[in-house]
């Protein structure tokens, strides 16, 4: 590390010592909402503050408060993401038909952002190259009770000679050697190297090049690292500005953001002056032409055994229509937009909003399309308060007591659903297992 710590000093400068200070103090832990559940009354108020520049984000010391172990956060009200990386989405303007592709997504805190700022016809894909990084991305994506994204797994250079031209928005918060981790994880501490900074750099390049393919002419992409070498960051952008018919937008300082290193367009976080940890961000335009590739549109696809299952299931136990657009996969079904591409080879977590499984004569509902439901759109449901013993008791995978009619209904919590289950004697448990908590 004592080559990291050289290199930062001769970055910083008079400002090395305020920034070596500021690795040493607790960080700081943020939070989003999700804007389409009115999570506002469920925050602890006492022990949070906005966040300065994004519109429903906030800030808060987690001795004081742990929003993430409140069944709230199971509800998905919102997402807790660090300070800095909130910034991300937010630098980037989202219209509510745009088409975006989240080119290293996982864990999902920039996805859930982006997909809650689009309408019904625009569409996000969500992608990581890790198998199992990509799992948790799919379950943040659920958790939010998400319609319009499809989650993949696959290397993002995939996606060229498919959707090429495609996005009007792209996001890449591209693999870094997460030098602006340090005072959050020891990982990144011990995974440090020069090497790594320079192995980082070469598929950053890559990463950008592709992106340029992928973007509709107009289209913009926000490129971001949780790193401070001039590496990994701005010779990234002159790179892409060398190279390819782009052209760098300005993006606001305030509130402690810092301009890059001679690239005042740019903005660079440091622990020092933002309550936050170490981002760099950078918006592109761009103003090139790309032969476009249309792709086709995903067709529905569902067996009239599984239809029948996933009909009868609504007529019994929601007062809500069928989605018109049903597609189904071994069993699994899911709500299609009419947007969705098909992505052909390229392997797919999530299409959409998953319903549940279709199995003989008979569909398991998800916790995914529990997440989307209101109370007037179930005919059954249980509702507690967030501290009661039966939520308490329903997250550790307990049975509760049976005071209603048979069949499937919904937990809330306070109004904000959590679970399906199924009453017949007992209040049969469908808390996701790996969700349980003791």
């Amino acid at each position: 590390m004592d080559k990291f710590y050289t290199r930062m000093k001769d970055l910083l400068q008079d400002d090395y010592e305020p920034f070596i200070k500021a690795l040493s103090e607790k960080e700081v832990k943020g939070l989003y909402l999700n804007t389409n559940k009115d999570g506002y009354k469920a925050l602890d108020h006492k022990h949070i503050k906005p966040h300065p520049l994004v519109t429903g984000g906030y800030l808060y010391d987690d001795e004081a408060y742990s929003p993430g172990k409140s069944p709230y956060f199971l509800c998905g009200l919102y997402y807790i993401q660090e300070p800095s990386a909130m910034l991300v989405a937010n630098m980037i303007d989202i219209k509510e038909d745009d088409y975006v592709l989240d080119m290293c997504a996982a864990p999902g805190g920039k996805s859930c952002r982006i997909a809650n700022r689009l309408g019904p016809d625009g569409l996000l894909i969500a992608n990581d190259i890790s198998a199992s990084r990509a799992k948790i991305l799919s379950e943040n994506i659920e958790r939010f009770g998400i319609d319009n994204t499809i989650v993949t797994n696959t290397d993002p250079l995939r996606f060229v000679g498919v959707l090429d031209g495609f996005f009007d928005k792209i996001i890449l918060d591209a693999p870094c050697s997460g030098e602006g981790m340090l005072r959050k994880t020891e990982e990144a501490s011990k995974t440090w190297s020069p090497d790594k900074v320079y192995e980082c750099a070469a598929i950053q390049k890559r990463l950008i090049e592709a992106a340029y393919t992928l973007l509709k002419p107009g289209g913009q992409i926000i490129y971001s690292t949780c790193t401070y070498s001039l590496e990994e960051n701005e010779e990234i952008v002159r790179y892409a500005l060398d190279h390819f018919d782009f052209s760098l937008e300005m993006l606001p300082h305030r509130d402690g953001l810092m301009p890059g290193i001679d690239m005042n367009e740019a903005i660079r976080c440091y622990p020092h002056h933002f309550a936050g940890e170490g981002q760099f961000m950078a918006l592109l335009t761009k103003r090139g032409e790309t032969p476009i590739k249309k792709p086709k549109v995903l067709k529905p696809k569902i067996s009239p055994e599984a239809l029948k299952n996933v009909q009868n299931f609504y007529k019994e136990n929601l007062n809500i229509k069928v989605p018109k657009l049903l597609y189904e996969n071994k069993g699994h079904v899911y709500a299609l937009k009419k947007q969705f591409p098909d992505l052909g080879q390229i392997r797919i977590l999530r299409n959409g909003l998953y319903l549940g499984e279709s199995r003989k004569n008979y569909f398991i509902p998800s916790y995914s399309l529990a997440l989307t439901l209101r109370k007037e759109d179930v005919k059954r449901c249980y509702d507690f308060p967030e501290e009661s013993n039966e939520v308490a008791a329903y997250i550790r995978g307990e049975t509760l007591e049976a005071i209603g009619s048979k069949g499937y209904g919904v937990i809330f919590v306070d109004g904000y659903p959590l679970s399906f289950y199924k009453e017949s004697n007992a209040v049969k448990n469908l808390f996701p297992k790996g969700l349980r908590r003791s």
